[in-house]
């Protein structure tokens, strides 16, 4: 019983990876497709947001921290919450739900919340998040990226790059810096 139960637990630690270690894998990860072409694999963090997943690029994700509390911003876009301190780095905490369907309710219980924070030189931003995100390993051929998907977005929603399909589900995979450029009225 003993030699099971630490078989067990040794096959679990196996097992779990960080998603800081899921992205470095899926960096080295490529293979061979049908035709005989290299095929990329991409690592998305993936994170709900409403009813629906969204996804960005591991590329784009410098650390997932507890929300710290967030003060107002006068005269900001319904959409932003206001701006946190994370590791003495001011940062405007951005409420996707919020930018993507201004009807939605904000955010209330932010003491559960995540923040994803954004890796990037220009903004300091993170986007609010009810659950710790996941990563997903996916073939670049699993993303659709056809016209016919982005070109009838509203001008407003031209942050959507393409849906992810993945075990019947389908997950939108967002471009956070253009979302964070775009101005919404």
């Amino acid at each position: 019983m003993v030699d099971g139960d630490s078989t067990k637990s040794h096959g679990i630690a196996q097992s779990e990876k960080s998603w800081v270690e899921a992205a470095a894998l899926g960096r080295l990860n490529q293979e061979i497709s049908e035709t005989g072409e290299v095929e990329k694999n991409e690592v998305l963090v993936v994170f709900p947001v409403g009813r629906e997943r969204y996804a960005l690029p591991i590329e784009k994700v410098r650390e997932v921290v507890k929300a710290p509390k967030i003060a107002p911003v006068p005269q900001a876009p319904d959409y932003i919450l206001g701006v946190g301190n994370v590791r003495g780095n001011v940062l405007a905490v951005i409420d996707l739900e919020k930018r993507i369907n201004p009807k939605a309710r904000l955010m209330e219980d932010l003491e559960e919340a995540f923040i994803i924070v954004i890796k990037d030189d220009t903004y300091q931003a993170g986007l609010i998040v009810r659950q710790v995100p996941d990563t997903l390993l996916v073939k670049s051929s699993q993303i659709n990226t056809s016209s016919a998907v982005i070109n009838n977005l509203a001008p407003e929603d031209h942050f959507i790059k393409g849906i992810v399909k993945k075990d019947k589900s389908m997950i939108i995979l967002v471009d956070i810096l253009e979302m964070i450029e775009v101005k919404v009225e």
